[in-house]
């Protein structure tokens, strides 16, 4: 048999100690062999060495300790290293040894918790701690082990569902960690950007929610007012999208209709805003000369008078012969179109011996020439003076036109005032005269001028000799005057003589027969001849 003695339990203790410093470090079966020979008898003070060889599993090496230990006969021994020199204290414990069988204890059952890594276990920090990197089951601290370890996990739920209260990663859950938290989030872009599709509230990001989601949102108000600044499908409120924006718009139908401007204002003539389905082919602000105030082009004819456009009129036709003629001008004579009720006639020019007056009245086919029924000093008023009293005498004798006196002075001749017909001088019977006024002032008469407005004769006076019908004329056959010192002072009487005409002649003396006498002398009176004009 074999007996272990206190001092060999000592000794295994060591042994026991070091394999356990071993396993620690990580040293298991690495092949090493470590062997203890020797027996122990206990005869009274005998010593039995114990011998211990190490064999090195890397170099082949073989290491042996040799220690010896003595015992005095009273149980007590000493153990002493013949390496070290070093002496073990003598077991205190008396006594025989009561082992009757070997030996086989090799000290106590390794458990979690004891700091030593044993079998399958993954740590052993030896507490029984389990918010540590080391769990008290000796398993290494995990995120999802449902333990949360002390500053290094805020949580853990026991899994690894990311959409619950805890994440993963063993993270509280928040806003902003890039996974959507059930029945809280309705999304989580990991991000606190709020203007993408999900906001900083973890929300889905829609318009209405305040914050602008660009470039699907233009702005965001809150609220759904489609007639504020921001529409209900959060884009800026503007002209042609249809909403009508309250203070700013007046109307709204997204396009030029005929109730409403494409600037969003309502149609109004004079606005500026061409609305050509109102109906409107311009808007200059009022009458231009491209556009009428009513905004439509200016057309002769459309009864709307543009003067800017060089309109006098406009009576809405184009029918030449009322007020407003072509080109919408006010009629007037010499416009070579003939006015009804007002015009005999117009020739487009304001010559008055052609066919058409320059009264636009057709000329009579004669000339009227009488000799007045009253006689007259040689004060007539002057040639206007005498002009008047030819006048009176016409309408006198029913006589129609207009007169004036064959008489010359220093202001004025026949030649130089009077029309030059083209057509006949008759006497108001219709006698002829002469065929025109080339032929009146010719110096030959076909008829002398001798009946009066009222058809009769010539008066006649003594002064140019008995019986005869002497007539103021101072003027030659020409029309011209024929002295300057013979018109009573300008027919206005005076000291003067002057030159008479005769009635019933027919050569030049028609008009310059006798002469002299004194113009304010009473006696010196006679009638004038007067010539239609």
């Amino acid at each position: 048999m074999h007996h272990f003695g206190v001092g060999r339990a000592d000794n295994f203790a060591a042994v026991f100690a070091i394999t356990a410093v071993l396993a620690a470090a990580g040293c298991g079966d690495d092949g090493v062999t470590t062997g203890i020979t020797g027996d122990t008898t206990t005869v009274g003070a005998t010593t039995t060495g114990a011998v211990t060889t190490t064999t090195s599993p890397t170099t082949g090496e073989t290491a042996t300790t040799d220690e010896t230990a003595t015992t005095d006969g009273s149980g007590t021994s000493e153990t002493t290293s013949p390496t070290t020199g070093m002496t073990t204290e003598p077991d205190t414990t008396t006594g025989p040894d009561t082992t009757t069988g070997p030996d086989t204890t090799t000290g106590p059952d390794p458990f979690c918790g004891d700091g030593v890594m044993d079998g399958d276990e993954a740590c052993d920090d030896g507490n029984q701690v389990d918010t540590d990197e080391c769990t008290k089951e000796c398993v290494a601290a995990a995120c999802g082990d449902n333990l949360v370890q002390e500053g290094v996990e805020e949580c853990d739920d026991g899994n690894l569902v990311d959409t619950d209260a805890c994440t993963a990663v063993c993270k509280t859950a928040i806003c902003g960690d890039g996974a959507v938290q059930e029945g809280v989030e309705a999304c989580d872009d990991g991000n606190l950007v709020d203007d993408d599709e999900c906001t900083n509230a973890c929300s889905a990001a829609s318009c209405g929610d305040g914050v602008v989601q660009m470039p699907m949102e233009q702005c965001d108000d809150m609220n759904v007012l489609d007639t504020d600044e921001c529409t209900n499908t959060c884009m800026t409120a503007q002209c042609g999208d249809g909403l009508v924006q309250e203070g700013v718009e007046t109307c709204d139908e997204m396009a030029e209709t005929a109730t409403c401007d494409a600037d969003c204002t309502a149609p109004m003539c004079g606005d500026k805003v061409v609305n050509m389905a109102a109906l409107e082919t311009c808007d200059e602000g009022g009458a231009t000369a491209t556009c009428d105030v009513d905004c439509t082009a200016p057309v002769c004819g459309d009864n709307v008078v543009n003067m800017a456009a060089g309109e006098g009129c406009d009576d809405g036709n184009v029918v030449d012969t009322d007020a407003c003629v072509m080109g919408c001008k006010a009629a007037k004579c010499g416009d070579s179109f003939v006015q009804a009720g007002v015009e005999e006639c117009d020739d487009g020019n304001m010559v008055d011996n052609d066919a058409c007056s320059n009264t636009c009245k057709t000329p009579v086919i004669q000339k009227i020439v009488f000799v007045t029924s009253t006689i007259y000093g040689g004060d007539l008023g002057g040639l206007a003076g005498a002009d008047a009293k030819c006048q009176a005498r016409a309408l006198a004798g029913g006589l129609p036109g207009t007169y004036m006196a064959w008489l010359s002075d220093n202001t004025g001749t026949p030649a130089s005032r009077m029309t030059k017909a083209v057509v006949p001088y008759v006497l108001p019977s219709g006698t002829k005269v002469a065929n025109n006024w080339t032929d009146l002032t010719d110096g030959t008469l076909l008829s002398g001028i001798s009946m009066t407005e009222l058809l009769g004769p010539a008066p006649t006076t003594s002064f140019c000799g008995p019986g005869n019908p002497p007539v103021w004329t101072n003027t030659n056959a020409n029309g011209t005057q024929a002295n300057v010192d013979s018109s009573c002072a300008n027919w206005t009487g005076g000291n003067g003589g002057a030159i008479w005409g005769n009635a019933t002649l027919t050569n030049s003396a028609w008009t310059i027969w006798c002469s002299g006498g004194t113009c304010n002398n009473p006696i010196f009176v006679a009638p004038i001849y007067c010539v239609q004009q």
